[in-house]
């Protein structure tokens, strides 16, 4: 099976993308061993409207794809145009910007579906956006790892807040404490954790590289993250590790309102994914033998059995 991701080269949907095609090429190499294998990325970063409209990957020196694979509403048209070039199937992991049956699937979160809203034949519905983050069962778990984000659309940052939460997670914790930022965090953050958690290490995100979180994740006990950063929630939950969310007030313009964000959190605390810290603080314990997310190993099986000439 030849894939080819359509990519901007942001991060996020690379994530996504990458995670489905790894676990597609896992599932196709083991049903078909003697057959040819590859993930090629083609980045249309700089390309004109038009010239993804018409996109025919000329400039590519890759063999024919069987599946094409995009995230992000700038890779939908030239996405579109090269699957009905190569008469390859395509797949979109989001809701996309186009027509849903412009695509032969649409891998999209649940919270991005209106409830009670019926779902589409080429939909397919997965616990958030699928990521590239897998559980290490044979990593040293020994880190209480604290994912901190920011001020958002939704949610106010309000530093004694986080910080209160954080000094209660600390007190009741017997493990090393890690904390890493992100670009939303408000600068002195870092000097107030500091004051506030001398024990806790401070690693801010400017110190950090492009594979910080996931290393740090395969080695966490548990996992702590602040109620805006919704995605690094999910990426917790693909790890194995228990996970918990540090709670955040929300803007006063949203709080009648359940947003996608809200209600996709909302969907993880009633199924049991997460704890809140509110539920959290009446035992001072997570879950234990919490669920495990595999959205991209899940989604693969179900690519596979959807269109098995894919590895016919």
């Amino acid at each position: 099976m030849i894939i080819y991701i359509i990519s901007d080269e942001k991060k996020g949907h690379l994530s996504q993308t990458r995670g489905l095609a790894g676990e597609l090429l896992v599932r196709a190499m083991q049903k078909a061993p003697n057959a040819t294998h590859a993930i090629h990325e083609v980045s249309i970063v700089g390309k004109s409207w038009l010239a993804k409209y018409f996109y025919k990957g000329k400039d590519l020196n890759l063999p024919r794809p069987d599946l094409i694979l995009c995230a992000g509403h700038s890779t939908h048209l030239a996405a579109r145009s090269l699957a009905k070039h190569y008469h390859c199937t395509l797949i979109v992991c989001m809701k996309p910007s186009l027509p849903l049956r412009m695509f032969n699937l649409c891998v999209i979160p649940r919270h991005d579906i209106p409830e009670g809203k019926p779902v589409p034949e080429n939909v397919f519905l997965t616990n958030g956006a699928i990521n590239n983050i897998k559980p290490e069962p044979t990593a040293e778990k020994k880190d209480t790892l604290i994912l901190i984000g920011g001020p958002s659309k939704e949610f106010k940052w309000d530093a004694e807040t986080v910080l209160n939460q954080l000094s209660t997670i600390v007190r009741h914790s017997t493990n090393n404490i890690v904390l890493t930022t992100s670009r939303r965090t408000p600068k002195d953050f870092v000097q107030d954790v500091t004051a506030a958690c001398p024990s806790v290490r401070v690693e801010p995100v400017e110190q950090t590289g492009p594979t910080w979180v996931a290393d740090h994740l395969a080695t966490a006990r548990e996992v702590w993250v602040t109620q805006d950063s919704v995605s690094m929630v999910y990426e917790a939950l693909s790890s194995g590790a228990p996970v918990g969310v540090i709670e955040m007030q929300r803007q006063d313009a949203k709080k009648d309102k359940i947003s996608r964000v809200a209600r996709g959190l909302g969907m993880l605390v009633q199924d049991g994914f997460v704890s809140t810290f509110t539920t959290w603080a009446t035992e001072h314990k997570l879950p234990e033998g919490c669920k495990v997310l595999n959205e991209a190993g899940r989604t693969a099986d179900y690519i596979l059995e959807k269109f098995p000439h894919l590895i016919s």
